[in-house]
């Protein structure tokens, strides 16, 4: 049996290895993640049973050891114990409160050389997905949140589970000020979140092909334009919280919620790649159709609780991706049927009549 143990635990330490290694220099991979966690705990049961059958090797160090042609100085096997279980200790404690080398350690991986550019919503995001719609809400405060629920079209295919992996349809979700002001993303879909040049419809695509509306909005916050730039102008500032609590709770400005959606492989007549790269229609391989883009204005001061998001734009072909909003929709066709719907719920603290 232990022969088995021995090569099992050979083969899965490898690839163990392997995936940890991809996590840490590659963007974040669904694939990858379950790979790393299936074979963890493969090692972690196949090194269970490599102990249990040494538990007398154990005993018998740190008890009484075996006498030897040359016996071990008295408390040798202590040595041996104390000696390994330090730096381990030492680790471990260097990962809780960033002592050498861990810091340095991860400085190499690819989230620390793109931490600018990787998205993730705030801690106070919930979003929970079902087969037929998906709701994201962003708690502001104990009594001010918003609820944004998706409800998908037909043209949203089953197989393309959400939230996506790769070649899936991608989403970005986002408040903005009356001016364009980026406030904050609440969602993210996971291909786009973690690589500008993620792996969508089976081709390496630019995030601003997939998505160019939000990327553009994104610049503001990174600090890093589509193309890579540092944008000098661009970041958080003092002035600039990049919170919708300002905008729903502390200063209760109206302002713009939006969605911009694509879905992947969903050419049609005017939007393909079978075409001059200069054309108007002109879309990269695997893209098809341009991004959908969804709005509305959110009044918090008002009465008004509820709001339906409308059809408002497109984000271009890939001779346009510049940011703007195009509102031209006369060539598109299946890809508004992607969403059926967005129904946003607003809930604010309740005004005190005194």
């Amino acid at each position: 049996m232990k022969h088995y143990v021995n090569f099992a635990l050979l083969f899965a330490f490898a690839i163990l290895v392997g995936s940890a290694f991809l996590r840490f220099f590659e963007p974040f991979s669904l694939v990858v993640t379950s790979i790393h966690v299936v074979f963890g705990s493969v090692v972690l049961l196949l090194v269970g049973m490599h102990l249990v059958a040494r538990l007398g090797y154990f005993k018998r160090m740190l008890t009484q050891p075996k006498k030897a042609t040359a016996p071990q100085p008295r408390g040798q096997a202590w040595r041996y114990l104390l000696y390994t279980l330090i730096p381990c200790v030492y680790l471990l404690l260097a990962c809780f409160f960033r002592w050498k080398p861990v810091p340095q350690l991860l400085a190499l991986g690819h989230e620390a050389k793109n931490r600018a550019i990787i998205f993730r919503p705030e801690n106070d995001t919930a979003i929970r997905h079902l087969p037929t719609k998906s709701e994201i809400k962003r708690q502001a405060t104990d009594q001010a949140s918003l609820m944004i629920e998706i409800e998908w079209g037909r043209a949203f295919d089953p197989e393309h589970s959400f939230p996506d992996t790769e070649g899936r349809t991608q989403i970005a979700v986002w408040a903005e000020t009356r001016s364009g002001t980026l406030i904050e993303t609440f969602f993210l879909s996971e291909t786009s979140a973690y690589s500008e040049d993620p792996q969508w419809a089976d081709n390496r695509q630019a995030r601003v092909d997939i998505l160019p509306i939000w990327r553009n909005q994104f610049t503001l916050l990174s600090g890093v334009s589509p193309s890579g730039e540092v944008d000098t102008y661009a970041g958080a500032t003092p002035d600039h919280s990049f919170s919708i609590q300002d905008n729903l709770v502390d200063e209760p400005e109206g302002f713009y919620l939006c969605v911009e959606v694509n879905a992947p492989g969903d050419p049609n007549a005017f939007y393909h790649a079978d075409q001059a790269e200069s054309a108007s229609g002109y879309t990269r391989p695997g893209i098809g159709q341009p991004s959908l883009y969804y709005s509305a204005f959110i009044e918090p001061q008002g009465d008004q609780k509820y709001y339906l998001l409308e059809l408002a734009g497109q984000g271009g072909s890939n001779s346009q991706q510049s940011g703007p909003v195009y509102y031209n929709l006369d060539e598109i066709t299946t890809a508004r049927e992607i969403i059926e719907k967005v129904l946003v719920r607003v809930q604010k603290p309740a005004v005190d009549s005194d």
